[in-house]
């Protein structure tokens, strides 16, 4: 090797080493840590309303009833429960296969969840 770069290494060793050692001698050690994994969606993949109705509301009612829509502080359409419990009115604004997967939530729904 040249004496060049000889001298390239160990300088760039020595910025690499001599700072880690100097830190453990002193204590002023910084753990390395993985970064955390994302956080896990609340609702299941399976969760039809997540799947299958929600995309329908967001799609045709999320103007007024998704989050900074003018009706959303009174229905949120992004809350099962207050899909469940104004059923004859959102089934009103449905039609044809939108308005027939909501009845399919719907009917496959426990009863108090319904009634809420």
């Amino acid at each position: 090797m040249r004496p060049r770069t000889v001298l390239a290494v160990a300088f760039l060793a020595s910025a690499i080493v001599v700072p880690r050692c100097a830190a453990r001698r002193t204590g002023n050690v910084t753990p390395r840590v993985s970064p955390s994994p994302p956080p896990v969606a609340i609702a299941k993949v399976s969760d039809p309303f997540q799947t299958t109705i929600r995309p329908i509301l967001s799609e045709r009612c999320g103007a007024c009833h998704d989050p900074g829509g003018k009706m959303y502080a009174r229905l949120p359409f992004d809350d099962p429960h207050v899909v469940a419990s104004n059923q004859e009115k959102v089934l009103r604004r449905l039609k044809g296969a939108d308005r027939e997967a909501l009845q399919r939530w719907i009917a496959g729904l426990a009863p108090a969840d319904a009634a809420r």
